[in-house]
């Protein structure tokens, strides 16, 4: 079994609700809530959900963009919550992030070359014509042109753009990046190849990539196991081929369900799903799905699950734990 890279324990990140004149803290948007997982280098660990579950926050909080309000992240051997200074920005090298939108994670007054080379100037790496060598480098590397140095952002297409923000990702040689959504804003078309590019990048560099995506189908394609997040949580943890095949909990089948299946010749999952994502200010109480599942009983709405189970595979559903299995025989039954 590979090494573990990343390891997040009860991760938790909460914005304050300001209000008034003295701005006092009136509430609480609990955005992630004790999250666990484990990453194993060279794997695509795939976070996905509905828009609003907390995946963009837990990515910029494993990365430390958002201070965690608790828990604890070992990256690589080391306590990433506990480096500081310069301890923190060398360690940082091996930890990078894709953003969502080509558009304004490139500023728009630097050209392409100097976006490029930031990294290497921030942690004082190479000389100036070092730089600009390995900038061309890794220009043609994400299947730009070394002539593209001296264009600046906005000659370039989304699909384009993104491509410099790869290249702008893999300069330091890290070991783990965070792609958050990097193809939901580009076409179809564009997607494909920005996506068989991040995975012939993990092959020649052997990166490990955490995925974020409300896409399934880019989940499918991309991804080696999939956490499944609802309302800040992680619900079901398993490897993708086991979690289309087999979905266990609930909002995962109605998740599987919403995938359109036209002239594919398919029996499509009756799982639909009622009602709204509660506010994470205010959560439910008990497992925070379970105004929403169709097969809820009275231990949901008190007791909030564990994520438990086979290694691998694990999900956080009181349908599957044996202290009820009496009181859940019918609903088990509705699930098969």
């Amino acid at each position: 079994m590979s090494e573990i890279i990343l390891e997040a324990k009860n991760i938790k990140k909460y914005f304050p609700i300001k209000k008034g004149f003295f701005m006092r803290e009136v509430g609480q948007v609990k955005a992630v809530e004790d999250v666990d997982f484990i990453v194993r280098r060279g794997e695509t660990l795939g976070l996905v959900g509905e828009s609003g579950c907390g995946k963009s926050t837990l990515g910029r909080t494993l990365i430390r963009l958002y201070e965690p309000t608790a828990g604890e992240i070992q990256f690589d051997g080391h306590n990433f919550l506990k480096l500081k200074g310069s301890e923190l920005r060398k360690k940082r090298r091996d930890l990078q992030m894709i953003f969502q939108d080509p558009y304004s994670s490139l500023d728009p007054r630097m050209t392409v070359g100097q976006v490029i080379e930031q990294p290497f100037i921030i942690h004082g790496l190479l000389q100036k014509k070092e730089r600009e060598v390995r900038v061309k480098q890794l220009l043609e590397m994400v299947g730009l042109k070394s002539s593209h140095i001296n264009r600046y952002p906005h000659e370039f297409s989304g699909g384009q753009r993104q491509r410099i923000a790869i290249a702008r990702a893999i300069a330091l040689d890290p070991k783990l990046i965070i792609c958050d959504e990097p193809v939901s804003a580009l076409d179809v078309s564009i997607q494909a190849q920005i996506l068989n590019l991040l995975k012939d990048l993990q092959k020649r560099l052997n990166l490990t990539y955490i995925f974020i995506s409300h896409d399934l189908s880019v989940i499918e394609h991309v991804c080696d196991r999939v956490a499944v997040m609802y309302l800040g949580r992680i619900v079901e943890l398993t490897t993708r081929e086991e979690l289309f095949a087999n979905p266990q909990h609930p909002y995962t089948q109605a998740l599987l369900s919403s995938i359109p299946t036209i002239g594919t010749g398919k029996k499509k999952m009756s799982k639909v799903l009622i009602g709204e994502i509660p506010s994470p200010i205010n959560p439910p109480s008990g497992c925070t799905f379970h105004p929403r599942c169709p097969h809820s009983f009275e231990p949901c709405s008190k007791i909030i699950p564990a994520l438990e189970g086979p290694v691998d595979h694990t999900k956080a559903c009181h349908l599957y734990d044996p202290k009820y299995k009496k009181t859940n025989l019918t609903t088990q039954k509705e699930l098969l």
